[in-house]
């Protein structure tokens, strides 16, 4: 009797237990979901800080409880409230994070969803090719999804636009374009449409179809007026912002002034980084130059100088973050998972076919590599050759633009002197290698402002500024690396670092640009000659 009452008693308890446990479990599920819908009314009404706050509670209770879809859920919103917010580097972070958990849930829809915010984002910190690369690998993936020709197959069409947009492809985006027109229409869904006729009046823009643009853009002007908008701070700017292009271009500068000026009413401090705001500052300083009211024009470069100064510092962090989490690597590591799968079901006959295709991509690559490595023994000799005749010279690798292209600047001769004086001198000391060089501290140094030091030097250097320092940066490395045997023994890092580059891949993108080599390749051909 004692051990069936123990057994019984135990069991009474432990079923007690149970259901405290569930109870428990549901209570905390709740508060979870509690905390996402918080968050997600927050960032509706475009309190984007506010609602980080809530989405980042839902992430430790969706941990703890390990619910993997409200915890996926959390992160996207998270990732979407940090670029919302234009803190891109965070905004990364969570949206690899929800990737990862929809890899480890085998879930397409998920994975579709992490990808459109990855391939919103890329383009903002100049990544369009990488966007590009997920944006077909989405589309691979679409007839698969559960929401195909659902609101969130507009979204993923939307977003790879961005991506086309960015790099300026603007046929492809097309394509698109339409095809996201007629699923949005089918589906009366506004905030699509909206975000889809800015886009394809952006794409008559560029063919100069004005009638047409205009037509697509008040669309999407009528929509915003008439619905009440998600997130609408985003497609109120845009729009006005298209319009407005539109009217500067056919010379209707009030027009586009009154648009202009439309968004700047309702831009607050938070929003001065986000590109949109920064084109909005710059089309009406242009708009206000055309019309000779060269005071305001002079106030608002000033501004959208120091915003892009600071917006392009954010953007490096950024991509410095994407580069860190390697999603490169990671896609492969996607498909190559994929194939993995395929390849347990597949018979010999497909094995024998893909080892064909292999070989032949492999030849082709073989190939490709060859005629590449002769293209750039050819440009390294080109470039070594240049470099030593002008060596002797005493002239600038990267020539100034023809006379004929130059524009006057409203200064004295004797002032113009004096400033181009004091630049030389800089010049000559070498100033460009300070991390510190910018725009702000050259005219403090020649004892001038920002406007007329960025105005000589577009006349009588011939290129803009960040032209101007990129060339002498390149200039000096070219030289030294060619003259240092030590100094060609630095780290790609080291060496961005003694010319004033805040990162090595800004350091590389600079050097590819004006040489059209890497400079490692260019070091590794400098090692193999005697110099």
């Amino acid at each position: 009797m004692g051990i069936l009452f123990f057994l019984i008693h135990t069991l009474s308890y432990s079923q007690q237990k149970l259901v405290l446990t569930i109870n428990f479990q549901d209570t905390k599920n709740t508060t979870l979901q509690q905390h996402i819908d918080i968050g997600s009314e927050l960032q509706k009404n475009e309190n984007y800080i506010k609602s980080i706050s809530y989405f980042l509670k839902a992430i430790k209770l969706a941990t703890a409880t390990k619910n993997n879809e409200l915890l996926f859920k959390s992160y996207m919103k998270l990732g979407n409230s940090y670029m919302y917010s234009w803190k891109n580097e965070k905004a990364i972070e969570a949206y690899f994070n929800a990737l990862t958990i929809a890899k480890k849930n085998k879930s397409i829809d998920q994975e579709l969803i992490a990808y459109s915010g990855l391939i919103a984002l890329l383009p903002l910190i100049n990544k369009e090719d990488k966007a590009i690369d997920f944006s077909l690998y989405a589309l691979s993936l679409l007839d698969k999804a559960s929401f195909r020709n659902k609101e969130n197959h507009v979204r993923i069409l939307t977003t790879i636009c961005d991506a086309y947009l960015a790099q300026g492809n603007y046929t492809e985006m097309f394509v698109h374009v339409e095809k996201g027109i007629a699923l949005a229409e089918k589906l009366n869904y506004k905030e699509g449409l909206v975000d889809l006729y800015i886009k394809k009046g952006k794409y008559f823009r560029h063919e100069n179809k004005w009638e047409q643009a205009f037509e697509c853009l008040f669309k999407a002007e009528k929509i915003l007026k008439e619905n009440n908008i998600a997130n609408a701070f985003f497609p109120k700017v845009n729009t006005n912002y298209a319009i407005a292009l539109c009217f500067y271009d056919l010379k209707k500068y009030d027009d586009a002034i009154e648009y202009l000026l439309n968004s700047i009413a309702f831009i607050k401090e938070k929003d001065l980084e986000k590109d949109n705001v920064i084109h909005t500052y710059n089309l009406l300083a242009k708009c206000y130059s055309e019309k000779e009211n060269y005071k305001e024009a002079i106030t608002l470069l000033n501004k959208v100088i120091d915003l892009k100064n600071t917006a392009r510092r954010n953007k490096d962090i950024a991509a410095n973050k994407f580069h860190e989490q390697d999603s490169e690597t990671f896609l492969l590591q996607i498909v190559a998972l994929r194939n993995q799968e395929k390849a347990a079901k597949q018979t010999m006959n497909y094995m024998f076919w893909g080892i064909i295709i292999a070989t032949s991509a492999f030849f082709l690559t073989l190939i490709l590599y060859i005629k590449k490595q002769k293209t750039n023994q050819a440009t390294f000799k080109t470039l070594l050759e240049k470099i030593s005749t002008l060596e002797e010279n005493e002239k600038e690798i990267f020539p100034k633009k023809p006379k004929n292209e130059l524009k006057n600047i409203p200064v004295d001769d004797a002032t113009v002197k004096a400033i181009i004086g004091r630049l030389n001198k800089l010049e000559t000391q070498e100033y460009f290698l300070n991390p510190n060089c910018s725009l702000q501290s050259i005219a403090k140094k020649t004892k001038t402002n920002v406007t007329y030091l960025s105005q000589i030097i577009n006349n009588y250097k011939g290129k803009s500024f960040t032209d101007y320092i990129n060339d002498l940066r390149i200039e000096y490395v070219l030289k030294r690396l060619k003259n240092d045997k030590k100094f060609r023994s630095f780290s790609i890092k080291g060496i961005a670092t003694e010319l004033g580059y805040k990162s090595d891949d800004s350091f590389v993108k600079h050097f590819k640009k004006k040489t059209e080599l890497n400079p490692s390749y260019y070091i590794k051909e400098l090692n193999k000659i005697k110099i």
